[in-house]
């Protein structure tokens, strides 16, 4: 072989070469941006997730905190000015519950917003049976004991829900998480 054919064969062979480490890069580069990019939504997708989980949590407690303040004050030495001042703050934050409520219908999953419905039935029985107590409370001590009764099930029930929900929204942001690092969406 004389040296100019195997000059041309040692550059083809080095252009194709050089071509194919391009393309193998290029591809490697492509496959290491879309990794990345699906770890970064992940991240934010369970940044936004933990928002309006806190969003709607943080209210739920202040409403529950509430309604068991009423509840104190119709027990005892009825003060029914406290209990209404407390039935209204947790009217307030119940309004901020069914609004933070909308969030979690759209960031999901399931699993959190059946959660946090439980949770807002929970706190609307709640104030329901304290505004029944709160009316009856002046007239009739002995019917008192069926709301106290009936009061003391539904903060054991929401105390539950409102644990069932937390549970509910740790797993839906671990899943998240393994998504992402697992290359899944």
């Amino acid at each position: 072989m004389d040296q100019g054919v195997a000059a041309l064969l040692g550059a083809a062979v080095g252009v194709l070469g050089t071509a194919a480490a391009s393309a193998i890069s290029g591809w490697s580069n492509r496959r290491q941006v879309q990794t990345q990019a699906r770890v970064d939504h992940a991240h934010w997708r369970r940044q936004v997730r933990r928002d309006a989980y806190s969003a709607f949590l943080a209210p739920a407690n202040e409403s529950r905190t509430a309604l068991k303040a009423a509840a104190r004050a119709l027990i005892g030495e009825v003060d029914v000015e406290e209990a209404d001042r407390k039935l209204h703050v947790a009217q307030d934050h119940l309004r901020a519950v069914q609004a933070a409520r909308a969030s979690l219908a759209v960031e999901g999953p399931e699993s959190v917003e059946q959660a946090a419905h439980g949770v807002k039935t929970g706190l609307n029985s709640m104030h329901t049976t304290l505004l029944a107590w709160r009316d009856s409370a002046e007239g009739a001590p002995d019917h008192n004991v069926t709301f106290v009764e009936r009061h003391a099930v539904e903060v054991t029930r929401l105390a539950e829900r409102i644990g069932g929900f937390t549970l509910a929204a740790r797993r839906a942001l671990d899943e998240t998480e393994v998504a992402a690092a697992g290359g899944g969406g």
